[in-house]
């Protein structure tokens, strides 16, 4: 905690803070937190060595092929437009082609996740990671980037899943304090919902310099409620072959809007084309 000063006056403002009530807060934050105590202490020592069977692992996950999206709602969609998440749901096309440098950042994007795996598994902070779960009667799915079992603090023996994303420096320093935003927050209440866990960390690294921040999240039952009810909404689209309506500023075509960073969007793309239900996809 921050001492109160001033330029006039050395007066205290309130008591003080003792030593031993200093480290019994200290100690508090840190129980709050389930990765972020040991793994300082590990990678204090480590010398950057796999085991051999993380190794096994990671390779594994290097040759998984991407998942065909089609047919099922995803967590990683989740909390975005009802109607972009329709098309890629009926498998409609991207606007545009890849090109080489989007490919390396989402190859780069890949090999951090696969790097914190490698690290986590072999701290044995980690016991799997791309762990898959499905409900087939709501159409969902979603993939962990891993899960664990905290090993002390207030969470002690209670499973988690683990989820990481990778921040510039901009949106890293916002977050720091503002908290994790609110499109993984969805995606993580998506996998509250698919997985019945009680427990999530989510953890964001600066792309810049590689510091990261831990967030402990807690199930809330009223967004993984509310959650359940976009799922049953996107079912009733598809089964009723009626898509959702664009959003209002797509329907105005605005430039800064969602409309031209949406892979279906511009005036050429599946979402202005779709109508109410495509045909031909």
């Amino acid at each position: 905690m921050r001492a109160i000063s001033g330029t006039t006056s050395s007066k205290r403002i309130g008591p003080s803070i003792t030593k031993d009530l200093r480290k019994v807060l200290e100690n508090s934050l840190r129980d709050d937190l389930i990765l972020t105590p040991h793994l300082n202490n590990f990678l204090a020592t480590w010398d950057g060595t796999i085991d051999p069977k993380v190794a096994e692992i990671i390779a594994r996950a290097m040759a998984e092929k991407q998942r065909d999206r089609r047919g099922s709602w995803s967590a990683s969609q989740a909390g975005k437009c009802l109607r972009r998440q329709e098309l890629m749901f009926l498998g409609a096309p991207g606007v545009g082609s890849t090109s080489a440098q989007g490919n390396q950042i989402l190859n780069n994007g890949r090999w951090v996740h696969l790097r914190w795996q490698a690290t986590l598994l072999t701290a044995g902070l980690l016991d799997d990671i791309e762990v898959t779960h499905k409900k087939k009667s709501q159409r969902a799915r979603c993939t962990l980037d891993g899960l664990g079992v905290a090993k002390s603090g207030r969470y002690s023996g209670r499973d988690f899943g683990f989820e990481l994303k990778g921040r510039n420096e901009w949106v890293y320093q916002m977050q720091l304090g503002k908290g994790p935003d609110e499109q993984t927050r969805k995606q993580v209440d998506f996998e509250f919902l698919l997985t019945g866990l009680e427990i999530f960390v989510i953890l964001n690294e600066n792309k810049n310099n590689q510091a990261w921040h831990e967030w402990v999240i807690i199930r809330d039952d009223s967004r993984v409620r509310e959650m359940a009810s976009q799922i049953k909404e996107l079912n009733r689209a598809v089964e009723n072959q009626r898509l959702h309506p664009p959003l209002e500023e797509c329907r105005k075509q605005l430039k800064s809007g969602e409309f031209y960073k949406c892979p279906y969007g511009t005036p050429g793309g599946a979402c202005a084309n779709a109508g109410s239900w495509p045909t031909g996809i």
